[in-house]
C-alpha cells in the first residue's frame, strides 16, 4: 500500500509538473591527517554543510564581472560563433573565484579572457587541438588538471573513431605509476581552507574523474602504449578509493575538511556518480550507496540534488545513473521511491529545462554545449528515447508520445548551431544511438 501511494503521489506531482510553462533558452606529498582529528571525525550525515566565507567574499568580487562576459560568451555562442579558447579560461575562471583566494590569478585570467574574445574563429578552434608538446588538449586553460579533464573526451572520440592520438600523452607522466597517482589523490583529500585559502573539491572531482574515464573505461585501453602499465596504474587509484577514501557507512566519497579542529566528510554526488558510472557499477557497498542517493534529495549540490534551489539536468544524469547502477541492489520499497523521484525529474526536464522547440535552457552552464550534453544525457539515461534504456519503469510499453519528436528537435538545434566541441558530439552519438 505504501509503495502504491508514493507512486501515485509522484504520478500527481509528475502530471502538476508538467503543465508548468516550458523555460525560454538562456606533484604533492601525500596529506597526513593527526590521529587526534581522526578521533573527532565529524560526518555530513551529522547535518553539517561546510560553508566558508572566502567563497562568498571572491563572489562579491567578481561576480557581477564574470557573469556578464559569461552572458556576451552565451550570446555569441547562440548565434553560431566558435569561442572554445574564451570558454576554456572561463571554466579556469569559475574555479579559481569559486575555489580558491587567487585574486591576482583572477585579474590575469580575467585580462586573458577579454582578449580571446577578440581571437578570429581559428585560434578559437584551436584550443580543441592536441599539443605536440606535452599530448593533452585544452590548450587555453594553465592548469594540469584541467588541460587532463580536456583531454578525456577527445579520447574517448579518438576510440569512437579507432584512431590513435596524434602524439604521445606525456601530460600523464606525472602519474604514470600507481603510487604516483594515490599520492595525487591522496594530496586533495583534506582541503583547509582557512589556513590556505583553497578548497581542493574541484580539482579532485574534475582530475580524477577524467583520469578515471581513462584508466577504467575498457574501449580506451588501446590509446595507451604497452610500456604504460594502465591496469597497474588504474588499481592504485581503485586501491585508493576504496580502501582509504570511500566512506564505509555512505557508500559515497567527497572532499574531507579541516574546520575548527575536526574533520569534516562529506557525500559528494558529483564525485560518487564519476566514481560508480566509470567504474560501471563495479564498487564497494553499493546497496549504502543506494540508499545514501534517496536520502540527500532535499540538500544542496554538490552534497544533495539540488542547485540555487532547484534541480538541473546535470545533477539529475548523476541521480539517474546512480538509481540505474544501484536499481539490481533495492528494496521494492527503494524502487517505488526512485520511480517516484525519476518521474518527477522526467517531468520537471521536460517542462522546465527546455522550450517547445527543443532548445535547452543554457543559465545553468558556462557553455552551450553543456547545456546540450547534460541534457541529452539525461533524456537517454532515462530511456526517453530508447525503450532498451527503461530501466525503471513498471510499465514495459510504456513510450514518451513525443520522444521521436523530441530527438530530431534537439539534433536540428545542434546542427544549426555548428558547435563541434567532443561534448557536442558526445551528445549528438547519444541521440542517434539505437536499440
Amino acid at each position: 500500500m505504501r509503495r502504491l501511494t508514493t507512486a501515485a503521489l509522484a504520478l500527481g506531482l509528475a502530471l502538476v509538473l508538467g503543465a508548468a510553462a516550458p523555460a525560454q533558452p538562456q606533484q604533492q606529498q601525500p596529506t597526513t591527517i593527526p590521529a587526534a582529528m581522526v578521533d573527532d571525525t565529524v560526518y555530513l550525515i551529522d547535518g553539517y554543510l561546510p560553508r566558508f566565507s572566502l567563497k562568498k567574499a571572491m563572489n562579491k568580487r567578481y561576480a557581477p564581472t564574470f557573469d556578464k562576459i559569461q552572458k556576451t560568451i552565451l550570446e555569441r555562442q547562440a548565434r553560431g560563433e566558435t569561442l572554445t579558447c574564451s570558454t576554456q579560461i572561463l571554466t579556469e575562471l569559475a574555479w579559481l573565484i569559486q575555489y580558491t583566494n587567487e585574486t591576482a590569478r583572477v585579474d590575469k585570467r580575467l585580462e586573458d579572457l577579454r582578449r580571446s574574445l577578440k581571437l578570429p574563429p581559428e585560434r578559437q578552434r584551436a584550443a580543441l587541438l592536441q599539443s605536440p608538446d606535452d599530448g593533452s588538449w585544452g590548450g587555453c586553460y594553465e592548469e594540469w588538471f584541467l588541460r587532463v579533464y580536456a583531454s578525456a573526451d577527445p579520447l574517448k572520440q579518438l576510440a569512437v573513431q579507432g584512431a590513435r592520438p596524434a602524439y604521445p600523452l606525456k601530460f600523464l607522466e606525472r602519474v604514470d605509476s600507481g603510487e604516483k597517482l594515490a599520492a595525487y589523490a591522496r594530496s586533495l583529500l583534506v582541503s583547509d581552507v582557512g589556513r590556505n585559502g583553497r578548497n581542493q573539491r574541484k580539482e579532485m572531482n574534475l582530475g580524477l574523474s577524467a583520469l578515471s574515464q581513462m584508466l577504467f573505461l575498457p574501449e580506451l585501453a588501446y590509446l595507451f602504449e604497452p610500456s604504460w602499465q594502465r591496469d597497474r596504474v588504474a588499481q592504485g587509484l581503485k586501491d585508493f578509493m576504496d580502501h582509504e577514501w570511500q566512506d564505509p557507512e555512505t557508500g559515497y566519497w567527497g572532499p574531507w575538511y579541516k574546520i575548527d579542529g575536526k574533520l569534516v566528510k562529506t557525500e559528494d554526488l558529483s564525485i560518487t556518480f564519476h566514481i560508480a558510472s566509470y567504474r560501471n557499477g563495479d564498487i564497494p557497498r553499493i546497496r549504502e550507496m543506494v540508499r545514501t542517493t534517496l536520502r540527500i534529495r532535499d540538500r544542496p549540490y554538490p552534497f544533495g540534488w539540488h542547485d540555487r534551489g532547484t534541480q538541473n539536468n546535470h545533477h539529475a544524469y548523476d541521480v539517474v545513473r546512480l538509481l540505474r547502477l544501484g536499481w539490481p541492489h533495492m528494496t521494492d520499497e527503494e524502487r517505488a521511491n526512485a520511480w517516484a523521484e525519476i518521474l518527477i525529474i522526467t517531468a520537471r526536464a521536460r517542462r522546465l529545462s527546455m522550450n517547445s522547440i527543443g532548445e535547452f535552457d543554457v543559465s545553468p552552464y558556462s557553455s552551450l554545449d553543456e547545456a546540450y550534453y547534460f541534457g541529452v544525457s539525461l533524456f537517454d539515461e532515462l530511456g526517453y528515447f530508447r525503450a532498451s534504456k527503461r530501466f525503471w519503469t513498471f510499465l514495459p510499453s510504456w513510450q514518451p508520445e513525443d520522444s521521436e519528436e523530441l530527438r530530431q528537435k534537439i539534433l536540428d538545434n545542434i546542427e544549426h548551431l555548428g558547435i563541434r566541441t567532443p561534448m557536442m558530439e558526445a551528445a549528438k552519438r547519444k541521440l542517434i544511438a539505437s536499440d
